[in-house]
């Protein structure tokens, strides 16, 4: 699934691709801060950088790393949707972290687990997943389900990053994906934490690309 070789380090295409998604991405933080660009430019500009991101792990030949990224730029897309379409946001999102799950327990069949502080991560992983999960109950409404099952995808998808030996950068950006859909659900569900919005953007865009700079190195 992963293939497993000695970094041959990042070419010149491979780092122009990294700069310019985080151009694009820096420049869609202003949406955070009222400098929203007009519909429907904010949502190419909204998936754009994590787009690249896909196109860099395609290049790096991660395949089914860039099949996980583009399905996350997918659910930018249905997110910034005006209607926004939350159910397909969730459901895009859900099979990216699927793609990640089945990387993440990839590393951990290759290179065993890290021991006994891989464990109490994941079992503080696994806490923290439950009480969000019942916090939010009361605010999911008609998407309770399928919110539901994905608080759980994302939760297994962190605990095996923690769990096995992925590069550091890798285990970061599931950790950051974690807080920024965290902060967003409060946002979205329960329509608290209004300063969240810069914080889910950064941290999700630094997850999605800790993610693919890692799973698509040694």
């Amino acid at each position: 699934m992963m293939t497993f070789r000695q970094d041959r380090g990042l070419t010149g295409i491979e780092l122009g691709l990294l700069a310019l998604s985080a151009l694009l991405g820096l420049a869609y933080l202003g949406d955070g801060f009222g400098l929203t660009a007009p519909y429907p430019f904010n949502v190419v500009l909204k998936a754009s950088g994590i787009v690249l991101l896909g196109v860099f792990a395609a290049v790096r030949g991660h395949w089914l790393l860039a099949a996980g990224l583009l399905l996350g730029s997918a659910g930018d897309v249905f997110l910034a949707l005006e209607p926004t379409q939350t159910a397909f946001g969730i459901g895009a999102f859900g099979l990216g972290h699927i793609v990640y799950i089945l990387l993440f327990a990839d590393v951990l069949r290759r290179s065993a687990s890290r021991g006994l502080p891989g464990y109490l991560a994941a079992a503080i992983l696994a806490i923290f997943g439950a009480i969000m999960l019942v916090a939010l109950q009361p605010h999911f409404g008609e998407l309770r389900i399928p919110a539901s099952i994905y608080n759980a995808i994302i939760m297994l998808m962190a605990i095996l990053a923690v769990l096995g030996r992925a590069p550091a950068l890798a285990i970061i950006g599931a950790l950051l994906f974690v807080v920024s859909d965290s902060v967003l659900a409060w946002r979205m569900f329960a329509d608290a934490l209004p300063w969240g919005g810069p914080v889910v953007w950064v941290t999700y865009y630094l997850g999605q690309a800790g993610i693919a700079v890692g799973l698509s190195s040694r």
